[in-house]
């Protein structure tokens, strides 16, 4: 698509002016659509994982590795982003970005929808020894937990102290990052819908997305 010298300037204009030289690359003629909404999915990819980092939300690689995706269909373009129904972290990233309610409820913010069944005693204990193992830290003393009807014995450290913070975050809950939710807000803002008007015209539909649900639509305009 061949794009006039004037909006290849309002392109360069407002991507340098926002995310800098190294971000805009070495790429000499004139950018595509696609190319373009390339960059700005690199772009989300590195604020989501910073403030991933900032808020010590990394337990596992697979939330870290979230993806951008350009698809086409007539003059319709789509940038997808987030995970792939396959990543493990498809299941659970909206939980470390709105935040979970624990019983007790300190640390999720109030509008998050998502809460722990108070009927329970803890979360799930198996991702927490996963947790325990993938940052390897050391255990240490903890009275061993007991489960109903389980004869008293030695258990196993590493699985009481997963039990002891199973049941700390069901209390507590799980914090809002918002790691997702501000990464979108940063880098899809007003100066996104100008420089893409400006350049692609307002008959190019422009669609930004979350892998399972819309953050913008049609003529280039947030839903």
């Amino acid at each position: 698509m061949s794009i006039s010298e004037a909006q290849a300037k309002a392109i360069g204009d407002g991507f340098l002016n926002k995310f800098g030289n190294e971000a805009y690359g070495s790429k000499t003629e004139l950018p595509t659509i696609e190319y373009l909404l390339g960059l700005y999915g690199g772009e989300f990819i590195k604020e989501a994982q910073k403030n991933l980092k900032l808020s010590n939300s990394i337990a596992s690689g697979d939330i870290n590795d979230i993806i951008a995706r350009v698809t086409k269909f007539g003059t319709a373009y789509t940038l997808s982003l987030g995970y792939p129904k396959s990543d493990p972290a498809s299941k659970y990233w909206d939980f470390i970005n709105k935040g979970v309610k624990g019983t007790n409820n300190i640390k999720a913010d109030s509008a998050t929808p998502y809460k722990f069944n108070p009927s329970k005693k803890s979360v799930p204990i198996s991702s927490i020894e996963k947790w325990l193992s993938y940052n390897k830290l050391k255990t240490v003393s903890v009275k061993p937990y007991k489960k109903l009807g389980q004869e008293t014995k030695a258990i196993d450290s590493k699985k009481s102290l997963a039990y002891v913070i199973a049941s700390s975050i069901h209390r507590k809950g799980i914090k809002s990052t918002h790691y997702f939710d501000n990464a979108e807000k940063y880098v899809f803002d007003k100066s996104f819908i100008t420089v893409m008007e400006t350049a692609f015209g307002k008959d190019i539909q422009i669609s930004v997305r979350q892998i399972v649900k819309e953050i913008t639509n049609g003529n280039n305009n947030p839903k």
